[in-house]
């Protein structure tokens, strides 16, 4: 994988987008990164095609990655962050390469069956059915769609910072499923699906590691030291996901994670 000499956008520059950005540079690419709040390059949103015009007078990409998010929102937020900048890439540019960050939770998983990218995806909500129609825009214009587990990092780890402030748990049943991937893991993920040429178009699952909730909960007892909350808490609007991402077509391009949610758990432990 070299990204030397590319002309990268990076269009989100928030939790994932200012982390790929950074490993771009570092392997000698030009980056220009865009986002209407987060610090970037371009100040401005992907949905106005003004935007984009006014990044192409700066550089014209050979590879975009779209690493939008809304933080939940409503459908309209998830337009404007996900199908509009899809829809804009895919009218105003031409031969460039799009790797676009969607999501697991598109899958049916609720029973802790394993999914793959042949799983059916569930639009059971328009913020869904946005989602997987900008998806579908980004494949059919030759692109690849990187469905990532949910992100964590040295300074956001949601399950973690539960634990330590002693909050009721996550929800769902001990048995439940849950997935993670750690945003530098993400970040090497992103670059090999930007950057091989022969690579087959198409949606690849970005999954660092399963656990059950009852083994990830028992590790953490052990490593702090300290009994979890018995109680749970009450689960979001989305519902409960109860399944194992499989991520194997893309290891078999040769991407390997490398960072675990107790490995990170070690750290915070030393740094409390």
């Amino acid at each position: 994988m070299s990204l030397r000499e590319h002309r990268i956008w990076v269009v989100g520059a928030g939790f994932l987008g200012s982390v790929l950005a950074e490993a771009c540079r570092e392997e000698g690419a030009h980056v220009l990164t865009i986002d209407p709040a987060a610090v970037a390059n371009l100040r401005g949103s992907a949905a106005d095609e003004a935007v984009l015009r006014h990044a192409l007078t700066r550089m014209v990409p050979d590879i975009v990655f779209c690493c939008m998010a809304t933080h939940g929102g409503t459908p309209e937020d998830y337009r404007q962050a996900y199908l509009e900048p899809a829809l804009n890439l895919d009218h105003m540019l031409s031969g460039t390469r799009v790797v676009f960050c969607s999501s697991t939770s598109v899958y049916a998983g609720r029973n802790g069956e394993t999914v793959t990218e042949e799983s059916p995806a569930l639009a059971d909500s328009e913020r869904a059915r946005v989602l997987l129609e900008a998806e579908q825009v980004v494949l059919a214009g030759g692109g690849v769609v990187a469905r990532l587990a949910p992100l964590y990092g040295p300074e956001r780890c949601e399950l973690l910072r539960r634990f330590m402030k002693g909050l009721p748990n996550l929800p769902g049943e001990d048995s439940r499923m849950l997935n993670y991937l750690h945003v530098e893991d993400a970040a090497d993920a992103l670059m090999l699906l930007g950057t091989q040429a022969w690579l087959q178009d198409g949606i690849y699952n970005v999954c660092g590691e399963s656990f059950s909730k009852k083994d990830i909960y028992s590790r953490l007892e052990t490593i702090f030291n300290l009994d979890s909350v018995p109680e749970s808490s009450e689960p979001s609007v989305r519902g409960v996901s109860d399944m194992r991402v499989d991520c194997s077509r893309l290891v078999a391009l040769g991407w390997e994670p490398i960072c675990t949610v107790e490995e990170l758990a070690r750290e915070w432990k030393g740094e409390a």
